[in-house]
């Protein structure tokens, strides 16, 4: 197979899973970032903090905070302890009623396909991707030193 040829596969299949779960958002009236605060939170099983939000999710500082604004008016979600990006983000009762019907299937749903696939394709598939994520960071390195001036 050509790089032209796996790139485009590859690329089709990242977007094609980016919008099952942008789909699913919507089916749940979420927006994106706040389906993904919400899944992350019923996923952790305990509270996280905006910065451990932001570094599970690599979105930026502003995503997150617009996201927990939305969940916190929407009674979802509250803040406690320490200080800004420092605070326990807890799901309240609304918003773990809401993680109920719209997170926890899609946890679910992972999960039967993860079920479905072999020990070993599991760890493949694992091995497979962190070993591409270490060569395109490798490679990414000379880009992040170099000018940006034509």
């Amino acid at each position: 197979m050509k790089f032209t040829q796996f790139n485009e596969e590859y690329n089709r299949l990242y977007k094609e899973e980016d919008s099952l779960y942008h789909r699913l958002a919507r089916h749940f009236h979420l927006s994106s970032s706040a389906f993904w605060v919400l899944y992350t939170l019923e996923a952790a099983q305990k509270p996280l903090t905006q910065t451990e939000l932001c570094g599970l999710l690599c979105f930026s500082k502003q995503t997150i905070h617009s996201a927990l604004k939305q969940l916190e008016r929407e009674g979802c979600l509250r803040l406690s302890g320490g200080s800004g990006r420092n605070k326990n983000i807890h799901l309240t009762e609304a918003g773990l009623d809401l993680a109920a019907r719209t997170v926890r299937p899609v946890l679910r749903m992972e999960e039967l396909a993860f079920l479905d696939m072999t020990g070993e394709d599991r760890e493949r598939l694992l091995t497979l991707h962190r070993q591409r994520m270490e060569l395109l960071l490798h490679y990414a390195e000379p880009l992040f030193h170099s000018s940006q001036e034509e």
